[in-house]
């Protein structure tokens, strides 16, 4: 398996692994039903990063494009789930609305998320 399938095939792993975990910790978030969103969130991200890996050498990509398609998509999911896990954790709600109603945080977290 190519290196960088690799990669993207392990991060899939871990990323599925920190659902389970996330799910465990949904009852203690400030926000419940955003801490849901985070755990499905995760756990799609997850698989579909599995899956990414085992159709890579498929893809028909370019050498210098697989290591740069691969970080990306393991940074955008990892990045995604960390926001909504901060949103949950904190309140944050104006960015995503429908999870997020009837709960607010500070300006800065707010940006953050």
């Amino acid at each position: 398996m190519e290196k960088t399938a690799l990669l993207v095939g392990q991060s899939g792993f871990v990323l599925f692994t920190l659902s389970l975990m996330i799910g465990a910790f949904i009852p203690k978030l400030r926000n419940p039903r955003m801490g849901l969103s985070a755990h499905l969130t995760a756990g799609q991200s997850g698989v579909a990063l599995m899956v990414s890996a085992l159709f890579w050498p498929h893809f028909g990509l370019s050498a210098w494009a697989m290591p740069v398609i691969g970080w990306a998509l393991v940074l955008s999911c990892f990045v995604l789930t960390l926001g909504i896990v901060i949103a949950a954790a904190t309140g944050a709600s104006r960015s995503l609305q429908l999870a997020g109603q009837g709960y607010s945080a500070t300006k800065p977290i707010e940006r953050l998320v």
